[in-house]
């Protein structure tokens, strides 16, 4: 099937950076300070695996998250359609950790092979979430974990840049999401229960008040305040447990 002209386009682009950078953050196309936000928040709230588990990083970029895997003594690989990302990934990683050329919406991998699989950073340069989300799910084996995140079309960020596009300004040049909408996508496919992580992200200029966002007692408010969190957070996190077979 082939891409659309939007996907196409993101693709070139992350050819276009793995061939220009070599610090992990201008590969994927976040700031440092971003990229190092999305990693803790992940940390965070993931619960881990046992030791040998396999582990697809679906759209790993540079290696980031790869890495994180693969120190948690998991058995590691790391998947992504720019080439040039791939070889620095490798370059930069430990031989232990496999690598491989591929694209998330069509992942060669069997079947249920995987007993856990991350895609990080890659809904918002797809035309639609369920393509990825069908490969992911497929790959994973009954009762693995499926990670995702996307970029929250609720926050209050967005729906300013949203309101400016359509009073004639920048045009949205990325896709974003609702939790709910990509729940149930997921429950539909037989999921066994769907975690909603908000993840707030300040600007660089910032960053010096980034702790205080993701300080305990403002992490214990925006769990429990999800009309509060939406439109606070840059982007969510989805932590999926398939259903048994």
């Amino acid at each position: 099937m082939a891409r659309s002209g939007f996907e196409e386009h993101w693709r070139q682009r992350f050819v276009q950076r793995g061939r220009q950078f070599d610090d992990d953050a201008g590969i994927a196309g976040w700031t440092a300070s971003g990229l190092e936000t999305r990693l803790r928040h992940f940390q965070r709230v993931w619960p881990g695996d046992a030791p040998g588990t396999r582990w697809l990083d679906a759209g790993c970029g540079a290696g980031s998250y790869t890495r994180y895997l693969a120190s948690r003594k998991l058995s590691t690989l790391g998947l992504d359609y720019s080439l040039p990302s791939v070889q620095k990934a490798r370059e930069r990683s430990d031989e232990g950790i496999r690598w491989l050329v591929g694209d998330a919406t069509k992942l060669p991998i069997r079947s249920a092979s995987m007993d856990g699989v991350m895609c990080l950073g890659v809904l918002q340069a797809l035309s639609a979430p369920e393509p990825a989300l069908r490969e992911l799910m497929a790959a994973t084996r009954p009762g693995g974990q499926v990670w995702v995140d996307a970029l929250n079309r609720r926050s209050l960020a967005t729906l300013i840049k949203r309101l400016r596009a359509r009073l004639g300004g920048p045009p949205l040049n990325l896709r974003y999401d609702e939790p709910e909408r990509l729940r149930q996508i997921l429950l539909a496919q037989g999921v066994q229960s769907v975690q909603v992580y908000w993840v707030p992200i300040l600007p660089s200029r910032l960053q010096r008040l980034q702790p205080w966002v993701e300080s305990k007692p403002i992490r214990w408010l925006l769990r429990r305040l999800p009309w509060l969190a939406s439109p606070l957070s840059h982007a969510f996190l989805l932590g999926v447990r398939k259903g048994p077979a």
